[in-house]
């Protein structure tokens, strides 16, 4: 009676420890089925920043941040794509070997080529995906977009086959986070202001808007602030957004307690009557002659 209960306990603790190897075998064939790869791009001018690097077989993309180091979800026999417009492009198939390295090290080389010459008929035509550099329907994102992304990510390995990252949490406790919101916010201002400016000069803001010429600039950065004049830049509605500054012309004239500028009305030009008169020395002269 205590051989069968001792030898039911052996079997036991051995189903046991069957069960923990197995599932620690599944757990690393898993991480290597799916994981994360990390790497380094090497460059021989060191500009190795902002490097789109897109899996080809699961379709997700990334760009290289500082120094060239780079995070990707891949698996193996997962083919990475690493291309930049200065940079020869270059395919990488992961293999089991990638998953062992502490870091992948991927080298690119300069794009060099001589041409006797370009004709270029339609700029608007050439960019980073018709030339195939970057995949079609991207989402483009400006310095400070890109930089409140980067601190928002939850990208990194915990465990066997766990992706999480705590620096979006410490950059939510640091308040670096709500700076980058608030230099994101400062940014958009900044290119509304500029294409304000560049669409709208400011003879057009004195004469048609009649803002005096020293609040010109002020009057510009008064509208920025509204949403409905963002929302018609944002659609690139040229007609709208001046309509929208009409409104607000009044609004900012109220505001500062000023007069509305109206341009002086041009002189008429004074006709120069010529002096056809004859001097007395003149006719006197040709009497006596």
């Amino acid at each position: 009676m205590f051989f069968y209960f001792y030898k039911k306990l052996i079997l036991l603790r051995i189903k046991k420890y069957i069960y923990i190897i197995l599932l620690f075998v599944s757990q690393i064939v898993a991480s290597q089925n799916d994981s994360i790869i990390k790497g380094k791009i090497i460059v021989e001018t060191n500009d190795n920043e902002e490097i789109t690097i897109l899996n080809i077989s699961n379709k997700t993309t990334t760009i290289s941040g500082n120094g060239g180091y780079f995070k990707i979800k891949a698996k193996v026999n997962d083919t990475i794509m690493f291309s930049a417009i200065h940079l020869v492009g270059k395919k990488h198939i992961i293999t089991k070997k990638d998953f062992g390295k502490d870091l992948l090290f991927i080298k690119l080389d300069i794009y060099t080529r001589h041409i006797k010459e370009i004709m270029v008929t339609n700029a608007d035509d050439i960019t980073a995906e018709s030339l195939g550099l970057v995949p079609k329907g991207q989402k483009k994102y400006t310095p400070a977009e890109r930089r409140l992304k980067t601190a928002g990510d939850f990208n990194g390995q915990f465990g066997l086959n766990t992706v999480f990252s705590v620096d979006p949490l410490l950059n939510a406790i640091s308040g670096r986070t709500k700076q980058l919101k608030a230099e994101l916010e400062v940014e958009r201002k900044e290119f509304l202001q500029y294409k304000i400016n560049t669409n709208f000069d400011s003879e057009y803001i004195m004469n048609q808007l009649h803002i005096p010429e020293e609040y010109v600039q002020g009057f510009v950065f008064y509208i920025v602030e509204d949403e409905e004049l963002k929302n018609a830049a944002q659609a690139k509605n040229k007609t709208l957004i001046s309509f929208r500054m009409s409104a607000l012309a009044v609004d900012f004239l109220k505001l500062k307690n000023l007069q509305p500028y109206y341009p002086k009305p041009a002189e008429p030009e004074k006709s120069i009557e010529e002096n056809t008169t004859i001097p007395k020395s003149e006719i006197e002269q040709k009497k006596n002659e």
